[in-house]
């Protein structure tokens, strides 16, 4: 009887630096060998005042989202702090979270193989989720243009509504040139928070609709959420 390889479990890497040390982070993630991530730009909340005051420049922040597998999180954590110096005050922050669902083509991307299925596929949990998770944040990461249509597709699927960002993806050239990508794209990121009882069907409408093989080029993965407000 054959067994079906157990899939990974990966988590989402959420790095927020300051701007002038960018490019730093853009070599280390390469010479990581992160396959892909997504960079994004922001402005922190502390005063100018108190930032000249500390000597901590201005509040301009880069942020990047990466998704790397779970073995990996705690020695790319260190060895980024090494080379950013993140320990200092006002240089940034990294986090890791657990990923509670990733669309199949990001597999492929992330070297852990092919799927069994040539559809669109969402990783079931990889260990039961605490009773306390009720919901998931989906973020879509598409061409520009396209936020509409995919929130179409998710209002269709269960979703109530989302929030777009703006920002790059990024990928090393091997990487690229393997899966047909540009180096650089300017993409859109669409947030969605559901239900978790829809977070499955709500994904594999949107992959099966806007997936990579599509003009959106869209890459859809979920992060588990155990409070809410608002919604």
């Amino acid at each position: 009887m054959q067994h079906k390889k157990k899939m990974p479990a990966f988590r989402c890497l959420v790095i927020i630096i300051d701007s002038n040390i960018r490019d730093k982070l853009t070599e280390f993630l390469t010479d990581a060998s992160i396959p892909i991530y997504y960079q994004m730009h922001g402005v922190g909340t502390v005063s100018s005042d108190f930032l000249n005051l500390c000597g901590l420049g201005d509040t301009h922040k880069t942020i990047m989202l990466c998704i790397v597998p779970k073995e990996r999180t705690r020695m790319l954590l260190a060895e980024m702090n090494q080379a950013l110096q993140l320990h200092k005050r006002g240089t940034g922050i990294a986090v890791s979270i657990p990923l509670s669902g990733i669309q199949g083509w990001l597999y492929k991307v992330l070297g852990s193989g092919s799927l069994d299925s040539s559809e669109p596929e969402i990783e079931k949990e990889v260990k039961k989720m605490s009773e306390t998770i009720t919901h998931a944040m989906i973020l879509v990461t598409i061409n520009q243009g396209y936020s509409d249509d995919v929130m179409y597709t998710a209002r269709a699927a269960g979703a109530t509504g989302g929030t777009i960002l703006k920002g790059l993806r990024c990928s090393p050239e091997e990487v690229a040139k393997h899966f047909g990508m540009a180096l650089q794209e300017e993409q859109e990121v669409l947030a969605i928070v559901v239900p978790k009882d829809k977070r499955t069907e709500i994904m594999t409408a949107i992959s099966k609709q806007h997936g990579i093989d599509t003009p959106a080029h869209g890459v859809s993965f979920a992060l588990p959420v155990d409070a809410i407000m608002g919604l």
